[in-house]
């Protein structure tokens, strides 16, 4: 007989189960390169919990930020640490769909998104600073997608049929059908 469980704690097993310890290594490898110490044998979400360390990451890499933080046990200076860092990470560009939420982190609800900002993050800074070492895949630059006719006086077409796919004949112009006009019933002899 199979066991019944909440949708909560299914939700909760699906984001633990994306939480990739290899990545979280590498995160962690990340950070303590940037700051220059060993934070340790513990887990990352741990280390991070009280966000001491993601705001002096952000004066480590944007040293105009400034982040006056708190070390304390009280759990709301916890999380305005952490609210800190996702403000300074919002105001380095990331989107607001990388970032995570002050629960993701402080309750260890789903770690895979807090690797996911600080992935971000990383990309975002080197972009601003290339001398910050990249964690991850590189951000895309945009590029030019101007098609290039080798003739002059040649039309460009409205969109590019290989990539739209082919639109001829898609018209009801064939049918005979009338759109807001009278129509005639005509007996056909």
């Amino acid at each position: 007989m199979a066991s019944v469980t909440s949708l909560d704690q299914d939700m909760a097993e699906l984001r633990k189960s994306k939480y990739d310890a290899k990545s979280a290594a590498e995160a962690k490898a990340w950070i303590e390169g940037i700051l220059g110490e060993d934070l340790g044998s513990e887990d990352l979400v741990d280390i991070l919990k009280d966000g001491v360390i993601l705001c002096r990451l952000v004066n480590v890499i944007v040293p105009s930020a400034n982040l006056k933080y708190k070390t304390s046990r009280m759990p709301f200076v916890q999380m305005e640490n952490i609210s800190m860092f996702l403000r300074a990470a919002a105001s380095l560009g990331l989107p607001q769909f990388d970032l995570f939420q002050t629960v993701d982190l402080y309750e260890a609800k789903d770690p895979a998104q807090v690797l996911q900002t600080l992935y971000s993050f990383s990309r975002h800074a080197n972009k601003q600073n290339s001398t910050v070492p990249l964690l991850g895949p590189k951000l895309a630059t945009k590029q030019d997608h101007a098609v290039k006719y080798p003739k002059q006086g040649v039309d460009i077409p409205a969109w590019n049929t290989h990539q739209y796919g082919y639109m001829g004949g898609a018209s009801q112009g064939s049918e005979k059908i009338v759109f807001a006009k009278r129509r005639d019933i005509v007996n056909k002899p």
